[in-house]
């Protein structure tokens, strides 16, 4: 990502700084900006100095300084409108606007105060106070690789949707309740206790995540338990992961059959299992005395976040930021929208 910034403080003076950094910085200063004597060579040489017009037709009179290969200053006339002009020029050229007075002079990202504000775990505000401070920033250079962390980023303040599936009476709500630590689902041996869509926002490892518990998943029901049903299936769609229950006390445990397939299946009521265990097919569980819930909780974790990334790593925290990521690892143009 190319950005361009006012590092002078506003209102108007008699001269005004205009920054632009990134990878096509040179390039699109190059485009805009036209020396007194000569022309610009092709690559930057640093610390140079040139006169000039900047903009199309006559222009405005500025001077062009090269800070390093992927930073240049534009000096112009501290009106207002100048600036906000020089600004427009490269914002149409494809930089984004970043920051002003006060992320210039102290190193931040203004973008992330927002997200930080809204923070709803110690590990996720400590991530975007990372963002605030610069990290994304000074990956202009692109030595990091910000593109992996796309997901993660749009789940700093937003929490992951996980569903809790499965046919009725297989301890989903049970299952919900355990992982809470208190009962926010009803449980009862009656099918179609669960009607509507339950949820919690819980942290798995310091992650926000939004269990869902839903009705369960059969044919046959009356018309109350079928808009149940419904709801259940549509919240099973949306989810960023489905967790599907099987219990595995009954004679034949029903086994999913639904698109997309879910990621995890847990059989639960191991502890009443009324045969043995298919190996390697499904985490064993117990809602009711809480056996492998831990290992479970890992699992739900590995799916969402397959890599955690290190502290002050550059990690896109924004709806547009992670859009434009995932939009150039599409057509293999990630280097260009960092």
């Amino acid at each position: 990502m190319t950005v361009v910034s006012v590092l002078t403080p506003p209102g108007s003076g008699a001269i005004a700084t205009v920054a632009v950094r990134g990878q096509l910085a040179w390039e699109l200063v190059t485009e805009l900006f036209r020396p007194a004597k000569g022309s610009l060579p092709e690559i930057p040489e640093l610390q140079r100095v040139w006169f000039g017009n900047f903009g199309s037709g006559t222009g405005d009179e500025v001077i062009l300084a090269v800070k390093a290969s992927d930073e240049m200053e534009i000096h112009c006339h501290g009106g207002v409108h100048v600036v906000g002009w020089i600004v427009g020029q490269f914002v149409s050229a494809g930089c984004s606007v970043v920051g002003g007075y006060e992320y210039n002079r102290s190193g931040v990202d203004p973008r992330a105060l927002e997200p930080l504000t809204q923070a709803t775990t110690i590990r996720t505000a400590g991530i975007l106070l990372d963002q605030y401070n610069g990290a994304h920033l000074r990956n202009q250079r692109g030595l990091e690789q910000p593109e992996r962390f796309t997901s993660l980023g749009r789940h700093l303040v937003a929490p992951w949707k996980v569903v809790i599936a499965g046919p009725p009476n297989v301890g989903k709500s049970s299952l919900i309740n355990a992982l809470a630590g208190f009962q926010r689902s009803v449980v009862a041996p009656i099918p179609g206790t669960t009607r509507d869509v339950v949820r919690v926002q819980l942290a798995f490892d310091g992650w926000p995540v939004e269990l869902s518990d839903t009705a369960g998943l059969r044919t046959g029901a009356d018309e109350l338990e079928s808009e149940g049903i419904a709801r259940a299936r549509a919240e099973y769609q949306r989810a960023d992961l489905r967790v599907w229950v099987v219990d595995l006390s009954a004679e034949q445990p029903e086994w999913p059959n639904i698109e997309p397939a879910p990621e995890i299946i847990v059989g639960n009521k191991v502890d009443a299992a009324h045969s043995a265990v298919p190996p390697g097919k499904l985490l064993s569980i117990s809602a009711l005395h809480g056996v492998g819930l831990t290992e479970l909780i890992a699992a739900i974790v590995g799916h969402l976040v397959p890599v955690a990334p290190l502290p002050g790593a550059a990690v896109p925290f924004t709806a547009a930021l992670c859009d434009a990521l995932d939009s150039a690892a599409t057509t293999g143009t990630v280097e260009s929208a960092r």
